[in-house]
């Protein structure tokens, strides 16, 4: 076995995702003891996981076997569509960067603030894959100079006392190690689920879950609302919206989240906020001052998480929401000066959501509740454990 992960180490070899069972082999129970291993896989490295993205591996069930079948789905390479623009993080290192970003940000664009930083980011997209596109094949040029490194190593070894040949190192190391920077971020973006009936599962699953409209009767909300905020607190939350707040916002949010459908992250802002960040944090005050925002950004782009190695229906996926950075900034400011004022409105049994307060302090209370159920003397006791699946969603 340990030969066998030498040979995967050196080949840097991966699983291919996977659907179906998780355990491939089973020993056939004897006097009712078995036993569950996964030992079969589909492995690839990085070319053909390049070239098949969509690729997955399907473990059916065993039938006669004591091996699951395994079959791997390779979809054509060919797409009827153009790559959506993702920007690739890493090209904030590169030189042409801030050049690019100039010399579009100079233009002047008619109309208002926020569509004068959206065409103005429509237009760096083709710089942006022009820069991209001239880093090469990131992950030949790190299989390229690792060799590279190791043959002049061996030649240090050799002539431990020439200066060339450790000056040659020095800068081969250098490039190495920024070319696998390069390709680690490139790779932790590129991350993702597709598959071709995602759709039409999705949406066979949410109709058959969430019904139709029901009949509901009207709700009295005289007395529902008795926390109220104090006169001081409220004129706060709706105060003018400051250029320290905006960027405050936008420098919080991680480089590494997954882009909205414009393809930024927030790295391009954050790198390039002394060229962009007046006309940007205009367009953020416009918003609050005029309650406008642009379809362009109010756009989303709802993807799937998986719960587990091997998810094989609908509810084996977190749905999350990829939201475009404009948009998340806009949220961000809202969602501070509303969270410091939660404590005095939100009960204090509700121990979630509330800067302060821990889901788990719910654990604790818990257990102290249960510690005496077992016990046969005393009034009797009863619990009950309620699971609302999916409240938020079904509520009409």
């Amino acid at each position: 076995m340990r030969e066998f992960y030498d040979c995967v180490q050196e080949a840097e070899l991966i699983d291919v995702k996977s659907h179906g069972l998780r355990y491939t082999w089973n020993q056939k129970p004897k006097n009712g003891v078995g036993m569950l291993k996964k030992i079969d896989r589909i492995m690839g490295n990085i070319k053909p996981l390049d070239v098949f993205s969509d690729a997955y591996a399907m473990f059916l069930p065993f039938r006669v076997s004591d091996h699951a079948p395994a079959i791997l789905k390779l979809f054509s390479m060919s797409t009827d569509r153009p790559k959506p623009f993702k920007f690739p993080n890493f090209i904030v290192t590169k030189p042409e960067f801030r050049q690019a970003v100039m010399s579009e940000w100079t233009k002047t664009v008619e109309g208002a603030t926020m569509f004068s930083v959206v065409k103005k980011m429509k237009g760096l997209k083709s710089h942006f894959r022009r820069i991209l596109h001239n880093q090469g094949n990131l992950h030949k040029r790190v299989t390229d100079l690792r060799n590279e490194l190791d043959q002049i190593q061996k030649q240090v070894e050799a002539h431990p006392f020439d200066a060339a040949i450790q000056s040659s190192e020095t800068i081969c190391l250098r490039d190495f190690k920024s070319a696998v920077y390069d390709e680690e971020c490139f790779l932790k973006q590129k991350s993702k689920y597709e598959g071709v009936d995602v759709a039409a599962a999705l949406l066979n699953h949410y109709s058959a879950f969430m019904g139709t409209e029901d009949k509901v009767a009207r709700l009295d909300d005289a007395d529902l609302f008795v926390n109220v905020l104090q006169q001081n607190v409220a004129e706060t939350m709706v105060r003018q919206v400051t250029d320290d707040e905006v960027k405050q916002a936008m420098f919080s949010i991680s480089e590494n989240k997954a882009p909205g459908l414009d393809g930024y992250t927030s790295a391009f802002f954050k790198n390039a906020w002394d060229v962009v960040g007046g006309e940007v944090t205009k367009a953020e005050c416009d918003f609050f001052n005029n309650g406008q925002i642009l379809k362009q950004i109010n756009h989303t782009i709802l993807a799937l998480v998986p719960k587990m190695d091997t998810p094989n229906t609908v509810l084996d996926y977190r749905p999350i929401s990829c939201s475009n950075v404009i948009y998340k900034c806009i949220s961000k400011i809202i969602t501070n000066r509303v969270k410091g004022c939660l404590g005095t409105l939100v009960n204090i049994n509700q121990s979630a959501f509330v800067p302060g307060r821990k889901i788990s302090d719910n654990i604790l209370i818990t257990q102290e509740l249960m510690h005496n159920y077992h016990v046969d003397r005393g009034p009797p006791r009863c619990a009950l454990k309620i699971d609302i699946q999916k409240a938020y969603d079904t509520v009409s």
